[in-house]
């Protein structure tokens, strides 16, 4: 059984510019507030492609019932209480809002961290999620030090699989 997760939008962006999306469904029974769609726009690639995982009923709609955290925008503010309300997963890669989330009782994971199981899982290659995360870099909004610890997981995993 999946395991529920819900994201914000700074996530799902990464997910879409990175191509991982069709990883997604599979690992998570993913949720999406209407918050988030709402942040998401009309009309570009990461709302296509949310629309087209809604309308084929792989990502659901939820909202929380309940606002125990206020901070942060609206996206963020209503994935962060569907997650804690739930006690789903959280795929969050705002900084700020991903501590806070965490510090509220959260579990939490970022693009990187998502990227490390996806290779660890030997869903993606070694040159695949290096690319990532040069990808990430180049955008800069990622938050330097996830990818530090990120990119070490990985060489770690490498390591153990040549030994």
């Amino acid at each position: 059984m999946r395991r529920e997760a819900t994201f914000d939008s700074s996530f799902w962006i990464h997910a879409v510019y990175l191509d991982l999306v069709d990883f997604l469904p599979s690992d998570y029974a993913l949720i999406c507030t209407k918050a988030v769609e709402k942040e998401l726009g009309r009309e570009n690639p990461t709302s296509l492609r949310l629309q087209e995982l809604l309308s084929g009923d792989c990502v659901k709609l939820g909202a929380p019932q309940s606002i125990k955290l206020k901070l942060y925008g609206d996206g963020e503010r209503a994935a962060i209480n569907l997650a804690l309300e739930r006690q789903c997963l959280l795929l969050i890669d705002d900084w700020r809002p991903y501590e806070a989330a965490q510090a509220a009782g959260a579990e939490v994971v970022n693009i990187g961290a998502y990227l490390v199981q996806l290779y660890d899982r030997k869903h993606i290659s070694f040159e695949r999620v290096v690319s990532d995360f040069a990808h990430l870099t180049r955008r800069g909004t990622f938050r330097p030090t996830w990818l530090q610890a990120a990119l070490k997981l990985v060489a770690e995993i490498r390591q153990r699989r040549m030994d």
